[in-house]
């Protein structure tokens, strides 16, 4: 979760100013809190509300319902941070708030927390479409959705990079094969669509060599920067769970891009996830 913070904030300032290189400042005083951190705190608001998690159809209603709450609140509390049109008409306009057929970012950017609380491959792709259905309900905003959320997963599972990157081409995105970071720097540009920046972003993570590199080559890519470093980041946390990592987020914790409040349920969150992780070893 904090991997898609982190990766969101750092991206932030590069979005509508691409910067086509690793070497900047990671944490800027220009860097802010954007739409993408705001959902996926509302994300993981809503799955430990609903913890332990229901998987039947009812208690996935159930858990979608409070999630489009959650959405509308945190769009009431966060009003200014760069939602995307279409998703701030859904939760700003009154009405039944249902799904709008988007196969936008907003899909992927959000998942983080289903990968961390979910337990089994089946359990992550039926979570996934639950949460992102709720606005995301084209095919291939699940499908976005499906495929960081089975990274995190495969990650946070100790599968390698080439495990994770051989279930991902074979399931969604066959494209990996054809990206080239040299290319990438050179000529890619701002796509919201999720098989238009997917793909990239697990890309960035795929060839990078630790949490802060794939952040980096993230941004140096180009494109919606805070959404694609927001999904390589939170990928990266996943994987590189070591001293460097957890020292880069420190420091940022050290910064005031959160308040206390929204420290708290990042804490929350965490402390969630390992309660669950010791539950579902017993």
């Amino acid at each position: 979760m904090l991997g898609a913070i982190i990766g969101d904030t750092v991206g932030s300032r590069y979005e509508w100013r691409n910067h086509k290189s690793k070497d900047f400042e990671l944490f800027h005083k220009s860097c802010r809190f954007t739409d993408d951190s705001a959902c996926t705190m509302a994300v993981a608001e809503t799955l430990m509300k609903h913890y332990p998690i229901d998987y039947s159809d009812e208690g996935l209603n159930s858990l979608k319902k409070d999630l489009i709450e959650n959405f509308i609140k945190y769009v009431k509390t966060y009003p200014d941070v760069g939602y995307g049109g279409s998703f701030y008409r859904w939760a700003t306009e009154e009405g039944d708030h249902k799904p709008y057929n988007s196969w936008g970012n907003g899909s992927g950017m959000r998942i983080s927390p289903v990968g961390w609380m979910a337990n089994s491959e089946e359990e992550v792709l039926k979570l996934v479409e639950a949460t992102a259905e709720v606005t995301h309900n084209h095919p291939e905003g699940i499908k976005g959705a499906q495929a960081v959320a089975m990274c995190i997963f495969m990650a946070r599972e100790g599968k390698n990079k080439e495990e994770i990157k051989e279930y991902i081409y074979d399931r969604f995105y066959p494209i990996l094969d054809y990206l080239d970071y040299d290319e990438l720097v050179k000529t890619y540009r701002f796509d919201v669509s999720c098989q238009g920046s997917v793909p990239q972003a697990i890309y960035c993570f795929l060839i990078s060599n630790s949490f802060e590199d794939a952040i980096r080559t993230a941004v140096s890519i180009g494109g919606d920067t805070d959404t694609i470093a927001c999904m390589a980041g939170s990928i990266a946390e996943a994987y590189y769970q070591n001293d460097e990592t957890y020292r880069l987020i420190d420091e940022f914790l050290s910064k005031n891009y959160l308040n206390d409040k929204e420290k708290d349920i990042v804490e929350d969150f965490y402390k969630c996830v390992e309660n669950n992780q010791k539950t579902s070893k017993q």
